[in-house]
């Protein structure tokens, strides 16, 4: 009783307002613009004495500082962050006489750009984890799951520094904390037009989807380099957020930057006193992930994509055989041995090159698709499957081939079930396989479950093996020779228990 109702004028009226008064930016980037508004709700206009800064060495507060502010009306302010290194925690306190002060905060974290070009000469790597937990029972079926919704990803550079670069560079890492703007080498593109002071957008020669889907880039050429935003992307023409401050010719790069953090270690080897080499791995921030949308245009049989990317056949093509056993070994008497599944488990090794960035990140892609190593897919054998003996004339079910071993089909489970027939004008016919048996002549008969009208002998490139697969290991390490070509080895399992055949 006798107190006074507060009521929502009573916090209106006669007041000032920041809209936001406190700005928690996270980490950011040289160049990074924050803006805010300052208004009041008195009936007479009020006079704005100054603008009181602290914590504002890199930090530059645009806006009106003094003079008439009349009520309901509102005035837009900006922070640029500049020269900043480290911690930030910006406050101005804007004074509207004895009394009447009202602040805005700013704290960020600034990150530490990496603009050093890195030394080709040891190929870059970039590897993309995705977490899998494999869980493996006793005869050899298996399931998997991902525990990372997004990859983790890092990034392995060295850098030669000679002279004075090097004790500037050795003094750079080792006083260094915190977060870094790491920009992907690898994944540069190629200005087409110049730069020049003022300009608000940037033209590429051809734009990668790294770049395309990034917010922050670096453009480099030689010792200059500058870090920009980015406000949109059309085609490749990349609009600024802010105008240009220096000139780069067309002999710059543009790279897509991201937040990173240096490995607990790294190393350095001084070759000659005045020559060292810094071997870097970068983890990238994995709460602020940026990666290209999954484009899924592959095809599918039995609704799961069927993986189109042929090795590089400069490089061998091993083959694991891999033999699901228990073995008893007591100390005395004779040692027993139990085998738990009909046949081998194959075990892929190839290496696939990649002479374009697109084709790379198609790769990419199906292993986003795949969340690593957890989904299925079909993947051609490295050999024939077999040979036809002769052509296919009427409707027919069977196929006759020649001696191929496919008679114990029905006795493994390494042998693949479906067969691919890829035909000189470039189609591929796929046909599952039910039962297999030898014949008086010492050729097979195949039984397919799909129909198939007429098929010449003459018109068959290879009939392949289709196997149901996973991939072995859910790191993809990517290795770069230069900006364009790179390579990458994986081990590709054959999968013994599934069902080859979904009903769509």
């Amino acid at each position: 009783m006798n107190q006074i109702a507060l009521s929502f004028g009573t916090f209106f009226f006669d007041n000032v307002f920041l809209t936001p008064p406190v700005i928690d930016a996270g980490v950011v980037v040289p160049g990074a613009e924050f803006s805010f508004e300052l208004w009041h709700s008195s009936t007479d206009a009020k006079t704005l004495a100054g603008v009181t800064e602290s914590g504002a060495f890199g930090v530059e507060l645009n806006g009106v500082t003094s003079g008439i502010l009349y009520s309901f009306t509102s005035m837009a302010y900006g922070v640029s962050l500049n020269q900043a290194n480290g911690l930030i925690d910006y406050r101005a306190a804007f004074d509207f006489g004895t009394g009447s002060s009202y602040s805005f905060n700013l704290t960020a974290s600034m990150a530490l750009v990496m603009p050093e070009r890195i030394d080709w000469s040891t190929q870059p790597e970039m590897s993309i984890q995705y977490l899998t937990e494999v869980i493996e029972s006793f005869d050899g079926t298996e399931q998997r799951i991902a525990l990372r919704d997004t990859p983790r990803c890092s990034l392995g550079y060295m850098y030669s520094m000679t002279d004075e670069q090097q004790y500037r560079f050795d003094n750079k890492i080792a006083t260094s904390t915190g977060s870094m703007i790491v920009p992907l080498w690898p994944l540069q593109c190629q200005l087409s037009r110049a730069v020049q002071p003022g300009d608000t957008s940037v033209v590429l020669e051809a734009i990668n989807a790294h770049v395309r889907t990034s917010d922050t880039l670096l453009i480099s050429e030689g010792d200059e380099c500058e870090v920009v935003s980015i406000e949109a992307v059309d085609g490749a023409v990349v609009t600024l957020k802010r105008l240009a401050k220096k000139t780069f010719s067309t002999n710059a790069v543009v790279l897509p930057a991201r937040i990173a953090y240096p490995a607990d270690e790294s190393n350095s080897t001084s070759l000659l006193r005045g020559f060292d080499q810094h071997t870097i791995t970068y983890d990238l921030d994995e709460t602020q992930i940026q990666k290209p949308a999954t484009v899924d245009d592959f095809e599918r049989l039995n609704a799961r994509p069927i993986f189109q990317f042929r090795p590089d056949r400069s490089k061998d093509v091993t083959t694991q055989y891999n033999r699901l056993r228990e073995t008893l070994d007591p100390l005395i008497g004779a040692r027993s041995i139990y085998d738990r599944a009909r046949g081998t488990v194959k075990v892929f090794g190839q290496t696939f090159t990649f002479f374009t960035e697109a084709e790379r990140q198609r790769f990419e892609d199906f292993a986003e698709l795949m969340n690593g190593a957890q989904g299925e897919f079909y993947i051609e054998g490295p050999g024939q499957a077999f040979e036809l003996s002769e052509d296919i004339v009427v409707p027919t079910y069977k196929f006759k081939i020649k001696s191929s071993g496919y008679t114990n089909f029905a006795n493994s489970n390494s042998l693949a079930p479906i067969a691919a027939i890829k035909l000189y004008d470039g189609t591929t016919i796929y046909r599952t396989i039910l039962s297999a048996t030898g014949n008086p002549d010492g050729t097979e008969t195949i039984t397919t479950k799909e129909m198939t009208v007429s098929l010449k002998t003459t018109d068959i490139e290879a009939i392949v093996p289709l196997y149901l697969a996973r991939f072995d290991s859910d790191e993809f390490r990517y290795i770069f020779d230069t900006n364009e070509v790179s390579t990458i080895t994986k081990n590709i399992r054959q999968l013994l228990y599934a069902d080859p055949a979904i009903d769509t």
